[in-house]
């Protein structure tokens, strides 16, 4: 099965902490986490404050980092057998890397998408054309990542 996830984080630099992250599978099942205890709106990039704080839901999506991941390898163990997670960045394989530190559960294996996939990408969502057709939020863990899955799910 193939998941298609985004992260969002404090900025574009090393050790940019994790805030959110999105998953949404082929079949249209999706997990969304926020964490509480991992980063600092005082350490966020100015695009980071502007663009991905304000979009946070709190409340049922907040967890601490330690939950995440109980969470997380749980709903990808729902997944089946052969888990694909697929992302648009290394930036967010790093991402994920922080919330499996001992490694992807032995079901699943990851990989970014390839250059020929980020042009489809680009070419099919230009200008935002489906955040805005589905309502969907740019800088949203689990919106994008749905963008992703319509695009490569062909939904």
């Amino acid at each position: 099965m193939r998941v298609y996830f985004d992260t969002e984080f404090e900025g574009l630099f090393h050790d940019a902490a994790l805030i959110s992250i999105g998953m949404v599978d082929s079949a249209g099942q999706t997990f969304y986490a926020e964490l509480s205890d991992t980063y600092s709106p005082e350490r966020c990039s100015d695009l980071c404050r502007r663009e991905v704080l304000p979009l946070l839901e709190g409340a049922a999506c907040e967890m601490i980092l330690a939950d995440l991941r109980v969470a997380l390898r749980n709903w990808l163990s729902g997944r089946g057998e052969d888990v694909v997670l697929i992302c648009d960045s290394q930036r967010d394989v790093e991402q994920l890397k922080i919330s499996f530190p001992s490694g992807l559960p032995t079901n699943c294996s990851c990989r970014t998408l390839s250059w020929l996939e980020q042009l489809r990408r680009r070419f099919f969502n230009i200008r935002r054309r489906l955040h805005i057709k589905h309502g969907l939020r740019a800088h949203h863990a689990l919106d994008d990542a749905l963008v992703n899955q319509m695009i490569f799910e062909g939904r």
